[in-house]
C-alpha cells in the first residue's frame, strides 16, 4: 500500500509544488516586454515597471501581514485609473506569476485521477483568468474535481475558507483527504486546521511550528 491509497482524494498546492518556474519577479525582469506582447501601447517602460513594483510590494505586505480573509482584489494594490490599463496590467502580473507543471507531472496525475479525486487550492495574486486559461490548455483541468484560486475567493491561505471551498467542491469529509504544499504555514498548518492529513514540499527537515506533516519529501515524485 502506498502512503496515497491511504487517502480518497488529494488536494494540491499549485506554485512550488506541482508549477515550476513562477513568480517571475523583480528588477532582472522586462514588464515591459510583456505588457506590450499583451496589446499595451499607452504606459512608458519605467511607467510600467513601477506600477509592477509598487503594487507587488503593497501586496506582499498585505500576504505577510494579514488578515488573509477577507484578502483583496490585487485591483486595490494597483491603483490605476484607466479601466483597460488596469486589465493589461494584472494581466502582465499574472503572465509572471504563471508556472507550469511538467508533463511527467501530469502523467503522474492523469494516472492518480484514476484512483482518487484531485483538487487545487492555489494562492495567486493576480485575477484568475491567466492562470484558469493554462489550466484548459494543459488539459490540467480535465483532472481536477475541485479547483479554488484565492483571487477568485477573496481570502488567501492558511484561511479555512478557502480549502473548505475545496472539499465541498469534492464532497468529501476532510479525513479522507491528504493536502501536498511546499509552504509549511498557509498549506500544512491551514490543511491540518481542517481536519486534512499533510504532504510538506520541503527541503527542510526540521519542522517549525506543532504541527508535523504526515510525510516530508523534497519534491512531490517522491510521492509517485
Amino acid at each position: 500500500m502506498t502512503f496515497l491509497s491511504r487517502f480518497e482524494a488529494v488536494l494540491f498546492d499549485l506554485n512550488g509544488t506541482l508549477a515550476v518556474d513562477f513568480d517571475r519577479f523583480g528588477g532582472h525582469q522586462d514588464y515591459y516586454d510583456t505588457y506590450s506582447r499583451l496589446g499595451g501601447t499607452q504606459l512608458s517602460p519605467a511607467a510600467v515597471d513601477q506600477a509592477v513594483e509598487t503594487s507587488l510590494g503593497r501586496c506582499l505586505q498585505r500576504y505577510d501581514e494579514g488578515p488573509w480573509d477577507p484578502f483583496p482584489e490585487f485591483g486595490e494594490f494597483l491603483r490605476v485609473d484607466d479601466p483597460d490599463e488596469q486589465l493589461l496590467l494584472e494581466d502582465t502580473v499574472a503572465e509572471h506569476e504563471l508556472g507550469w507543471v511538467s508533463e511527467e507531472r501530469l502523467t503522474w496525475l492523469t494516472h492518480l485521477a484514476g484512483t482518487h479525486q484531485l483538487g487545487l487550492v492555489s494562492d495567486v495574486w493576480a485575477p484568475s483568468r491567466r492562470l484558469r486559461a493554462y489550466l484548459g490548455t494543459s488539459k490540467l483541468a480535465d483532472l481536477l474535481d475541485a479547483i479554488v484560486i484565492s483571487s477568485d475567493v477573496g481570502a488567501v491561505k492558511p484561511s479555512g475558507r478557502v480549502f473548505g471551498l475545496a472539499l465541498r467542491q469534492m464532497r468529501t469529509d476532510p479525513r479522507s483527504v491528504v493536502f501536498i504544499g511546499d509552504n509549511y504555514h498557509r498549506d500544512v498548518e491551514g490543511a491540518a486546521a481542517c481536519g486534512m492529513a499533510t504532504v510538506w514540499v520541503s527541503e527542510e527537515r526540521n519542522v517549525p511550528g506543532s504541527v508535523v506533516p504526515d510525510r516530508i519529501v523534497a519534491r512531490v515524485e517522491e510521492l509517485f
